[in-house]
């Protein structure tokens, strides 16, 4: 479900980028042939270099937001887990202490001599 999920910010987040850039741009080109062709001015081109910089303005702020949004989720999502382990350790049963390896049943120490001989 997680896959789609991205999937689907993914192909939103082109689409969203791709609309906020060509839409300055195309006012911008037919408000400049309004003008030019009513008044007789030459203000296409400054008007479609403004089209182009609050485009790529508009698309800077829109993916910053959406990149700090996917951060702020991530964070969250591993706050939730972590959690869900600290909840889980502390409902948890637990298991009587097993006896060591360092005591022998007789209650001498274990030295590991026999391991001692057999490497020589």
């Amino acid at each position: 479900m997680g896959y789609q999920k991205s999937v689907f910010r993914s192909l939103a987040m082109v689409t969203q980028l791709g609309l906020c850039v060509m839409t300055p741009i195309l006012f911008c080109v037919f408000a400049g042939n309004y003008i030019d062709s009513r008044y007789g001015t030459k203000t296409m081109v400054f008007l479609l270099i403004l089209g182009t910089l609050g485009g790529g303005r508009g698309a800077y702020v829109m993916a910053k937001r959406l990149i700090d949004r996917e951060a702020k989720d991530k964070e969250r999502e591993q706050q939730d887990m972590i959690r869900e382990v600290l909840s889980r350790e502390t409902c948890s049963v637990t298991r009587p202490k097993t006896p060591g390896r360092i005591r022998s049943a007789a209650g001498t120490a274990d030295t590991g001599g026999d391991r001692e001989d057999l490497h020589e």
